[in-house]
């Protein structure tokens, strides 16, 4: 009796936690949004509010659970408030990810091993932050500001410029989100700590469910661990399979942002996931390039209307994209223009697309940086190539630079 009402408690206390934090989150981040539609639907009058978002409230929030959760399951022994704190509030992870499990996490402070400086975790920290930082003070500032001309400057956007445009923000996003993911695991390896790895190379995934198993990893772990297996996952039937991937993506969306676009983006993402599904179960093959092509024109066009501000925003792109009015190659030049230099149209055009065209061939062939981090040695080579990328970068930091999912 008395274990089955300590069992019931714990469960009420596991339930109260992921509800408060799950409240907290919706009154920061959703509250305009619902009081808008609601206003919308009813005619009603509810004052707007406009919350300052707390920087990373999205990801503590998933943190917070993903501690609830460990705590739940007696995953953990002897824990206190200070351990806690560390785990939550680690700041390699604590702004955008990665997500972390506190029994992937607490142990390694508790290895007396890592309580003394290692200079080869040193060295390979810095040598993979560098590149994190590399990625996003160079290649995805400078993409921002083509992504950015595109979608808020160009009313009559042709069909060569949109697709540069929405090219420039798919390699944005990259480029960003790669970017920070390893300065988070390069800073916690100069402290002699592992993080999971978040992201491995997404673009080259055939699929859309293997886009997700290399994008944002710890956070489709979470969805997975918080959501889908919680409804029943693949337990209770094909059609209930479904229902679950869709609820799951819907919710995906939602905790991105708070804007019907993102419920889009997440629901066609569910929508593509579930025909995943349904072709894997037919036993066809497509042949390895199709499939990589297909998948990442589904994505390019998603992220359309995840970067988007207005659904007639997001139209305007997509509609130039497939139904275009106009195929002047030149006005991929517009896109270039950043308030510092004047360069001719038609330099402006070689440059992004060249840039883009490199970056692509980058993006699909090259050796991503943890594999690369695997294998790092100190040497001359590694050196210079640090040094030049760092040298860049501080210098590039002079720009207007926001990591794109700090706004989650």
């Amino acid at each position: 009796m008395n274990s089955s009402s300590d069992q019931r408690s714990r469960k009420f206390i596991f339930i109260l936690g992921i509800a408060f934090n799950i409240f907290l989150l919706g009154y920061y981040k959703y509250y305009d949004f619902f009081a808008d539609n609601f206003n919308s639907l009813f005619g009603t009058s509810y004052t707007l509010k406009y919350i300052l978002l707390p920087l990373g409230i999205s990801f503590i929030t998933f943190q917070q659970i993903a501690f609830l959760l460990s705590s739940y399951r007696n995953e953990w022994r002897n824990s206190d408030f200070l351990r806690y704190c560390l785990c939550v509030l680690f700041f390699p992870h604590l702004i955008a990810g990665p997500i972390v499990l506190y029994s992937e996490l607490m142990p390694q402070f508790g290895d007396n091993k890592r309580r003394f400086i290692n200079w080869e975790n040193i060295a390979s920290g810095f040598y993979i932050f560098v590149l994190g930082l590399f990625k996003k003070i160079v290649i995805a500032d400078t993409l921002a500001v083509w992504a950015n001309n595109g979608f808020d400057n160009m009313g009559n956007i042709g069909f060569f410029a949109a697709w540069a445009t929405a090219l420039a923000y798919t390699l944005q996003i990259y480029f960003d989100f790669s970017g920070y993911s390893e300065m988070a695991i390069g800073l916690a390896k100069m402290l002699n700590i592992d993080l999971p790895a978040n992201f491995k190379s997404p673009y080259k995934a055939r699929n859309i469910g293997e886009f997700w198993r290399r994008w944002h990893i710890t956070l489709s772990r979470a969805l997975s661990e918080f959501i889908y297996k919680p409804l029943g996952g693949n337990r209770k039937g094909e059609y209930r399979t479904y229902l679950n991937i869709g609820i799951t993506f819907f919710i995906s969306g939602f905790w991105h942002g708070a804007s019907w676009l993102f419920i889009i983006w997440g629901v066609l993402h569910g929508f593509a996931s579930i025909i995943h599904r349904i072709w894997t179960k037919t036993g066809f093959k497509m042949n390895h390039y199709v499939a990589v092509l297909i998948t990442f024109l589904f994505i390019n066009f998603t992220w359309v209307i995840f970067r988007a501000t207005s659904m007639e925003q997001a139209i305007r792109i997509l509609k130039a994209m497939v139904i275009p009015k106009s195929f002047d190659v030149m006005q991929i030049g517009l896109l270039y223009y950043d308030g510092i230099m004047n360069l001719p149209t038609i330099l402006c055009t070689l440059i992004i697309l060249a840039t883009l065209l490199t970056l692509l061939i980058i993006v699909f062939k090259a050796t991503n940086a943890l594999e690369l981090a695997a294998i790092f040695k100190v040497n001359n080579l590694t050196v210079w190539k640090t040094s030049v990328a760092l040298f860049v970068s501080i210098i590039c930091l002079g720009r207007s630079s926001v990591f794109i999912y700090f706004n989650f």
